[in-house]
């Protein structure tokens, strides 16, 4: 019966055009900030690595280069690090993961539930890294384009693994915390080059509270409460047994000291110093938190006409966390400060402010 009821929406849809949607205004009033942030997205110029070597008697993991992509993609790479363990055959249950951030944990409660020893080491935790800035939106990595074949196909399976794993996530009882549905909303201005998400979905026409109305896409994808589940996902990993150790290590030579002979590497950006990895493509995002909005259930994006005298690609993103609405967007290529950048922001604020009042 419910086919037929699917049927019946997409034949009466086709037959009247696009189909009206009504929607609440996002309330991006100034005196409602809460707060900013700043992160690095660390793309790599050939995609993710997941790979192994020795290191002297140890087996070295590589497991890094999401590219943003983190919370969407991590428990795909866990799985990949899982078939290479199983490749090696290893004797020895004890591992030591090298990285806090969500690829690190995600692996650390997939080997936990292996039955491994885990001991993570990290200079810091949550919720002090960079997946505790990502707001959680569901981000496929579709950037560099270039990719051998095998690299695209590697992306592709991590994402068609981390989807089923956290789709698992939407019953009664979830394995995690903060895993949803979310109803995706996608506009672009005229001369905005189209992208995945602009191009996917049904073409709606939606009318906003505040009288604008715009031509858009609309789609259904995972969502992810970045604050709910990297707090989730953390206390279940010292839960289940992990040993967090906070430490810096300088160069590769340091880990020789460590007791255990499988190593996964997950320090992102990290690896530039401690593995010379010459491949980031780091590219800056930057923040500004709204107190949360009860009535906004869906994600707002809209892709903007590049400017050619701004090396800075701008978009507005507009999701809703329980903590939190999160607006974005900027890429900032091969910015690694860590500092906001006032200017930056007002632009990010303006460039929202102009959407929702139809101005761009």
């Amino acid at each position: 019966m419910l086919y037929k009821i699917i049927l019946f929406c997409l034949l009466t849809t086709s037959l009247i055009g696009e189909e009206i949607v009504y929607l609440k205004t996002p309330k991006l009033v100034r005196e409602n900030i809460i707060g900013t942030n700043v992160g690095i997205r660390p793309f790599r110029k050939t995609g993710v690595r997941i790979e192994s070597e020795w290191l002297n008697d140890k087996l070295l993991v590589h497991n890094y280069g999401y590219g943003g992509s983190g919370m969407t993609l991590s428990f795909g790479g866990a799985l990949e690090v899982l078939e290479i363990l199983g490749h090696h055959q290893i004797p020895s249950k004890r591992v030591a993961i090298l990285g806090g951030g969500v690829v690190g944990m995600a692996l650390a409660y997939d080997l936990l539930l292996q039955g491994y020893e885990v001991h993570i080491y990290a200079e810091d935790w949550c919720p002090n890294l960079t997946s505790n800035v990502a707001a959680g939106i569901w981000s496929p990595l579709t950037y560099p384009n270039d990719l051998s074949n095998e690299k695209k196909q590697l992306h592709q399976r991590m994402l068609k693994n981390s989807e089923a794993r956290l789709l698992k996530s939407l019953g009664d009882n979830p394995e995690f915390m903060g895993v949803r549905l979310i109803t995706s909303y996608t506009f672009r201005s005229e001369k905005a080059r189209p992208s995945p998400k602009t191009t996917q979905g049904e073409e709606i026409i939606a009318h906003f509270d505040n009288g604008v109305v715009k031509k858009g896409r609309r789609f259904y994808e995972l969502g992810i409460d970045g604050k709910l589940f990297m707090d989730d996902l953390y206390k279940k990993v010292k839960e289940k047994g992990a040993i967090l150790k906070q430490v810096h290590f300088e160069t590769a030579e340091d880990l020789l000291n460590l007791e255990e002979s499988i190593l996964v590497n997950c320090t992102s950006m990290g690896s530039i110093k401690l593995f010379k990895d010459k491949e980031f493509i780091p590219i800056r995002g930057q923040l500004v938190y709204y107190a949360p909005q009860k009535e906004m259930d869906y994600l707002f994006a809209h892709a903007l006409d590049d400017d050619p005298k701004d090396s800075n690609m701008f978009f507005v993103s507009i999701y809703p966390r329980s903590d939190a609405l999160i607006l974005g967007g900027v890429y900032e290529p091969s910015q690694t400060d860590l500092k906001i950048n006032p200017l930056v922001i007002e632009k990010i604020i303006d460039n929202a402010e102009k959407c929702l009042l139809g101005d761009l």
